[in-house]
């Protein structure tokens, strides 16, 4: 393999990788995908929420109906090509917490952006009162999920790969007319790395404002609703019966990847806060979102460097974002269409 040319090698196949691979590929490119294949990263243990009004103030997503859009019609041809299932609709619950998170909805449920979002007949009750606590008030929207590990592993078994940890000084070579990496000859390098971005020497510039997230996994003691529920943290349900994820907490200062017992008991006590059902901790897990400054995700080519790419900062709305961003950047990449400058990764240089 080590003689054979790409059109494109990807280091990282994280969400942002793995969903650019799959657009390159489907832009007649070959390509060749490098990754360390840790244990643990943020996009491995991501719950894959896809939740169309979001964030204390319950704003709607920017370009909701667009990503929304991409991301559908995008898992739908990745399940068919793959045969996984991977794309679950879910119902959301956001519950209210406070008296200002009350008005903030009052002042935005009515508006006609909203209501493709929002169930037109909401759960009375909320919720289950033997369940959860919904008495502050809330409401139901339209959601959806994504199985992230599976969507990884699927994607995966369908790719030229190889487990490289990759030293971007020893082991990059740029040239006229492309890149050596290991012994790999391509055209074009496209880094897709997370938070490990920030040890790139080429991409030093961009602001991340990364975040650690400590997750767990539960087991509920009886029969729980398999939908995803939101009031200080968030519940989502996984392929297994009773079983759920948990999250997340922000940690800006220690970004490592070792769960922090003290984030585990703020998880708990706000789960407990609402929620009735006894549960067993089964896992607990922490990695850093890679989030930039403006938590959008920046992609592009690097301002002096023709041959190298870049794409991250999906941040937490990973599975909702990477394949409009993919389709982007592949079709820049691919056949020179311009970027959307308020996206375009130059701009930090």
């Amino acid at each position: 393999m080590a003689d054979r040319p790409w059109d494109v090698i990807i280091v990282g196949q994280g969400l942002a990788g793995t969903t650019l691979a799959w657009r390159l590929l489907d832009a007649g490119q070959r390509v060749l995908v490098l990754d360390a294949c840790e244990p643990v990263t943020s996009s491995k243990i991501a719950a894959g929420l896809i939740t169309p009004i979001t964030g204390q103030r319950m704003v709607l997503t920017w370009r909701c109906e667009e990503f929304l859009a991409a991301a559908r019609a995008f898992y739908a041809s990745i399940e068919k090509r793959t045969g996984a299932k991977l794309l679950h609709d879910r119902v959301a619950v956001r519950l209210f917490r406070s008296d200002e998170e009350r008005q903030n909805w009052a002042g935005r449920c009515g508006r006609p952006d909203y209501r493709p979002y929002v169930l037109s007949s909401q759960p009375t009750p909320l919720l289950d009162p033997e369940t959860a606590d919904a008495s502050g008030g809330g409401f139901a929207m339209h959601a959806a999920q994504l199985d992230v590990g599976a969507y990884l592993e699927a994607s995966r078994t369908a790719f030229a790969c190889d487990a490289v940890t990759l030293d971007w000084v020893r082991d990059v070579t740029f040239s006229a007319n492309g890149v050596s990496v290991q012994g790999h000859r391509a055209r074009l390098l496209v880094s897709c790395e997370g938070h490990a971005a920030t040890r790139n020497p080429y991409f030093w510039k961009v602001p991340f404002i990364a975040a650690k997230g400590d997750i767990l996994t539960v087991r509920f003691r009886r029969p729980v609703e398999p939908q995803c529920l939101h009031r200080g943290i968030w519940l989502a349900p996984t392929a297994e019966s009773q079983v759920f994820k948990v999250g997340s907490t922000y940690d800006w200062k220690t970004l490592d990847q070792v769960p922090n017992a003290s984030a585990a008991t703020e998880i708990e006590g706000k789960l407990q806060e609402f929620f009735h059902v006894p549960y067993t901790v089964l896992d607990h897990r922490a990695a850093v979102r890679p989030i930039i400054t403006q938590s959008r995700a920046f992609i592009g080519r690097h301002p002096e460097l023709q041959q190298l790419g870049y794409f991250n900062g999906l941040g937490s709305k990973g599975s909702l974002h990477a394949p409009w961003y993919a389709q982007c950047l592949a079709q820049h990449l691919v056949h020179q269409a311009p970027l959307p400058e308020d996206v375009d990764v130059r701009k930090h240089f």
